[in-house]
């Protein structure tokens, strides 16, 4: 990228010299050079899975809302209403009891005095909506991506892969990684295998890797979405194994929300990052 700067800059300064005919088309050629670097950054792997998902359309609405539910081991870690700006900005989530969990674009806020002392409470409002729009996060700013590659997803099935980490200071959790596996056929989202640090650091993570497997689609406004994901135990040689846990996603629709309504809760207390 240096040299090609360097070239542009050498090409401008030799034509400032010449007729302006020939200063008009090294300016053309410079945005040209500039066009296929903007191309570039995102890989024909990410572009394929952004494509089958519809992104565009799913990026021109406002906001996507749903009832969730996830349990581990037979018992329910969350259970409410999930509301979030598509574009992941701000988030809403309104618990079964009624308590509410907020994320207003720069903190998280809870209106249950228990919520703000519980080191899931970041966990919940951060992870589950981004599993959910997963398929429109893959080039968000600090993503980095290895080559694609071939690897087992379930059985003897091969899928597509390439894994998925983190500039430092993105997220609660930047050392965590994901390996994203697309559906050779369909180029959806299949799955991802993936760690979780939150709260027990990267080298105790990786000794126990999950994966989250999307099912059962179903479209909204064209727009296709899993509402059934299953958690497994996961290695790199076998793929997903185990089940040990599922999620469901039902009443999936598209609203509109004043900012207001991602704002502090009245009463509500803000939620400290980890270790602070």
């Amino acid at each position: 990228m240096k040299k090609i700067l360097l070239l542009c800059m050498v090409a401008i300064a030799i034509a400032s010299c010449k007729n302006p005919k020939d200063e008009v088309k090294v300016v053309e050629e410079v945005s040209i050079v500039k066009d296929v670097v903007e191309v570039d950054e995102i890989n024909e792997f990410t572009a394929a899975i952004e494509m089958a998902h519809k992104k565009d359309a799913f990026l021109d609405k406002d906001a996507v809302q749903y009832d969730f539910s996830v349990a581990f081991g037979g018992n329910t870690i969350f259970e409410g209403v999930i509301t979030q700006e598509t574009d992941g900005s701000m988030i809403h989530m309104m618990k079964k009891d009624g308590s509410i969990i907020v994320f207003d674009g720069d903190k998280v806020f809870a209106s249950n005095e228990a919520d703000l002392t519980n080191p899931m409470t970041r966990f919940h409002i951060f992870t589950w909506p981004y599993f959910f729009s997963m398929p429109y996060k893959l080039n968000d700013a600090g993503t980095i991506w290895e080559d694609e590659k071939a690897m087992t997803w379930g059985g003897d099935t091969a899928f597509p892969t390439a894994r998925l980490s983190f500039e430092n200071g993105v997220g609660d959790t930047s050392e965590d990684w994901y390996e994203v596996y697309k559906n050779p056929e369909t180029n959806v989202l299949a799955g991802v295998a993936y760690i979780v640090s939150y709260g027990k650091g990267v080298e105790a993570a990786e000794k126990e890797p999950h994966a989250a497997k999307y099912n059962e689609l179903t479209m909204v406004d064209d727009v296709p979405f899993a509402t059934n994901w299953s958690f497994h135990n996961w290695n790199p040689e076998d793929g997903y194994t185990n089940q040990i846990g599922l999620a469901t996603i039902k009443n999936i629709q598209f609203v509109n929300k004043e900012d207001s309504f991602y704002a502090q809760p009245d009463g509500a207390g803000e939620v400290a990052m980890p270790g602070e």
